[in-house]
């Protein structure tokens, strides 16, 4: 069975790509995913690395390469949702070159976040005031979720949402015909916390929108689980809404109540609960490691996880 190993895995060390190709090989993964720390000027030098090492590339994570002279790097650097034109257009401009590198290297899918959603709180008198979520703050203060404050929370949320929703709708018209003759899957990621976009509703409407092939869901196992813990999202309901079109996973563990990004065993998931996503055929599967995991505890993580996928995976 062929699992990949994310190389946000190396970030912070500036590994050059045979060296991060290399050790990948060693710890028993035949593909890598792409992150968003990779440079344009390292793209040569990772098809001559995994040449060498006999790798795949099985999907590129948004944005990739990273687009130069922002003062900030990552995977929300713009959102596809936004609702601001001029963020939005840098998005998509920044989305087709990813999709030029998936292209590249043979990629099956481009895993993207999607945003955060603004709250509001409304006013006690008139007016309402910008909001932050406090769902993983009641986590950590009782140790369980605060039903109570979900249900305040969603209310918020289901306010704001439309324009996001509109709002990537206008770019989704303008990439998907790209995505599609470029054989190539747009996924969105599920996101912790309230404010991430879209929530399993919204991308289970997303693909009811465009239903094309090119449209699906990544479904994060970490991010899933801490969903849950927070009382935002039961792991159930959104594969329940979401597995018909999700393409692949990112697999990590979480320990504690939120330490996520974890390798498997170190932490409390139940894969044997996640069988109905991981046995999926054709499901992309990326180890996405924090570089503090020990590859000894990588590399058990991922014998695990073949050893229960053994009798069931049929690719």
């Amino acid at each position: 069975m062929k699992f990949s190993l994310s190389t946000s895995y190396f970030a912070g060390h500036r590994y050059a790509p045979d060296v991060m190709a290399a050790r990948t090989a060693a710890l028993g993964f035949g593909a890598v995913e792409l992150g968003y720390f990779t440079r344009d000027v390292e793209l040569d030098a990772w098809e001559d690395a995994l040449a060498a090492e006999g790798l795949t590339v099985s999907s590129v994570h948004a944005f990739c390469p990273m687009p130069l002279g922002m003062p900030q790097l990552g995977p929300e650097v713009f959102s596809l949702a936004a609702p601001d034109a001029e963020e939005r257009r840098a998005a998509i401009q920044a989305m087709l070159r990813t999709l030029d590198a998936a292209a590249r290297f043979g990629a099956q899918a481009v895993v993207t976040h999607g945003g955060r959603v603004e709250l509001r709180e409304p006013g006690r008198f008139f007016g309402s005031r910008p909001y932050r979520s406090q769902l993983s703050r009641a986590l950590q203060a009782l140790g369980h979720a605060d039903l109570d404050l979900v249900a305040q929370e969603r209310a918020y949320r289901e306010a704001a949402a439309p324009q996001w929703l509109d709002a990537v709708s206008f770019a989704l018209d303008q990439l998907l015909p790209r995505f599609e003759d470029a054989g190539v899957v747009l996924a969105f990621e599920n996101l912790p916390g309230l404010e991430a976009f879209p929530d399993p509703a919204e991308c289970a409407f997303l693909r009811e929108r465009f239903p094309s092939p090119c449209l699906a869901a990544w479904y994060d196992i970490g991010h899933g689980e801490r969903q849950a813990r927070t009382g935002d999202w039961p792991v159930a309901e959104t594969l329940n809404l979401t597995l018909p079109f999700t393409v692949g996973t990112h697999i990590h563990d979480v320990r504690d109540l939120e330490e996520d990004h974890c390798a498997p065993g170190e932490g409390e998931v139940d894969y044997e609960v996640l069988l109905p996503l991981l046995q999926k055929p054709g499901l992309i599967r990326v180890f996405e490691p924090s570089p503090m995991v020990a590859e000894d505890a990588l590399r058990a993580g991922r014998e695990r996880l073949e050893q229960l996928l053994a009798d069931v995976v049929e690719e």
